[in-house]
């Protein structure tokens, strides 16, 4: 299998309409209704097992066809995207009580149905929440914040598996908490590619509370309609699910899940993955909770990340301008850089710095030599825009260049009196151990000579050694290059 077919593979996974599915998961049944003309345009196949209505008889029909639905409290969901209204008990039948959920869609109101059988015994809810009020100080207290929340999913749901799953910046994902059912072995402290969950179904999670598969392995229900357009499903609750992400279940031995995205400031920060390995259905008060309990976990986690920030920036600002200071002293800037190039290294943690004046150059420490430093500095001077530059792989902008060290973090500024002067971090290579749940490199199955997509088969410990890399620079250290650029412009 060439590498050609297995990208247009992974574009073809990416680019999946989940939203147009066309159908939903059994557990429920859905009504679309216009909400200009406020007539039926859509209903799921399997209507009739909730309201004893054939979907036939309501397409076309005004929503008042629905004597169980009154106008009143259709007027009480709000009027922007995404809103919700829950109505509880709207029909009862000898398997239990039926409760409504509108979702206000782009141009329609999605009306899902769902029993709702729940125990009697009520959820300690506020007693589970107590421990998550409090943010974090620290980094001991933030990996027992994390254990917090994973151990109240575990006694709400009780699923076999509960982890705490945190993107990275390249989208791949790290368990970094987790809670389990004896004897099924663990993902802490393993990687999942980016492709395990694609940039569609990550914008999904932005969109909707959460997500549940109670049963991976029933068939989805068709919605039909007056005609052939497809509803868009983007925020509903019973959406049908990929048949790629149902087989990647399997695969991983899961029956049911459960997901609670983790929103920081707008973005996706992370998940709370839940995975059973029999078919459970959750109730829509557990559900509630869990997205309640995760919600609360996001402040603090939120509280906790801006506290960090301030206290890394209240320094940054003392510690450069220390170093800028001392380097002021010196009528020729690269005399400072000798005499104190062991300080600069410092800053960002580095084994070389190199600073650049015009064609006048000064290399402190573990550095590259001055043809490969040329190399570089035309590269950076010349042929990007950007001030700040950082890479683990130099190899990756200077394919078949011997350059010694494998990791660089630069900065440029102009000045009226010198031109461009350049600051240049390195650090040397180091072997770079890390774990994944399965070879991330084989999401293909071959059969008979046809290649079709398909998750990985194994989820075992799986350790990538990953050569001419250096240590990552860290966003902290990102941003303390960023501020030293900011104090240099003072400074020059």
């Amino acid at each position: 299998m060439n590498d050609i077919n297995a990208m247009d593979q992974l574009l073809q996974c990416e680019a999946e309409q989940l939203h147009l599915s066309g159908a939903i998961q059994a557990f429920g049944a859905m009504l679309r209704v216009d909400s200009s003309s406020l007539s039926i345009t859509h209903a799921s196949a399997n209507l009739k097992h909730f309201i004893n209505c054939e979907p036939g008889d309501l397409l076309g029909h005004s929503i008042s066809a629905l004597d169980w639905l009154s106008p009143q409290q259709i007027a009480l969901l709000a009027t922007s995207a995404g809103q919700t209204l829950t109505l509880h008990g709207v029909l009862n039948d000898a398997q239990g009580r039926i409760d409504a959920l509108l979702i206000r869609g782009d141009g329609c109101i999605l009306i899902e149905l769902e029993r709702n059988n729940a125990s009697t015994e009520p959820i300690a809810l506020q007693q589970l929440q107590q421990s998550l009020l409090i943010a974090p100080q620290d980094s001991p207290n933030m990996a027992q914040y994390h254990q917090h929340l994973v151990l109240a999913f575990r006694r709400i749901i009780g699923f076999d598996r509960i982890m705490i799953y945190r993107f990275a910046p390249d989208w791949s994902g790290e368990v970094i908490a987790e809670a389990t059912a004896p004897g099924i072995g663990s993902y802490l402290g393993l990687r999942f590619p980016a492709s395990d969950i694609p940039a569609i179904a990550r914008n999904l999670y932005l969109l909707n509370p959460a997500r549940m598969i109670p049963d991976a392995t029933t068939a989805p229900v068709a919605v039909l309609g007056l005609d052939d357009s497809v509803p868009d499903l983007t925020r509903s609750d019973l959406r049908s699910a990929s048949p790629v992400h149902l087989a990647y279940l399997a695969n991983m031995g899961v029956a049911a899940s459960f997901s609670v995205p983790i929103r920081i400031n707008g973005r996706l920060w992370g998940l709370v993955a839940c995975h059973n390995q029999a078919a459970q259905l959750l109730s829509p008060d557990q559900r509630s909770a869990c997205v309640l309990l995760t919600n609360t976990y996001a402040l603090g986690l939120s509280s906790y990340i801006s506290a960090q920030r301030l206290k890394m920036l209240d320094s940054l600002d003392r510690r450069i301008d220390a170093v800028l200071k001392k380097l002021a002293d010196y009528a020729d800037p690269l005399d400072g850089i000798e005499n104190h190039g062991q300080a600069l290294i410092e800053v960002l943690d580095a084994q070389g710095f190199a600073m650049a004046i015009k064609d006048d150059v000064v290399i402190a420490g573990d550095g590259p030599d001055l043809d490969a430093l040329a190399l570089i500095d035309e590269w950076f001077v010349n042929q990007t825009k950007d001030f700040v530059v950082s890479t683990d792989h130099l190899a990756d902008l200077f394919p078949n260049q011997v350059l010694v060290v494998s990791g660089m973090m630069a900065i440029k500024s102009h000045s009226p009196r010198s031109g461009w002067v350049r600051f240049y971090w390195f650090r040397q290579a180091e072997p770079q151990q890390v774990a994944w749940a399965g070879n991330p490199n084989k999401p293909m199955l071959e059969n008979a000579g046809a290649i079709a997509l398909s998750p990985r088969r194994s989820f075992e410990r799986w350790v990538e050694i990953k050569n001419d890399f250096s240590r990552a620079w860290s966003k902290e250290e990102q941003t303390t290059a960023a501020k030293f650029r900011n104090n240099l412009l003072r400074w020059l």
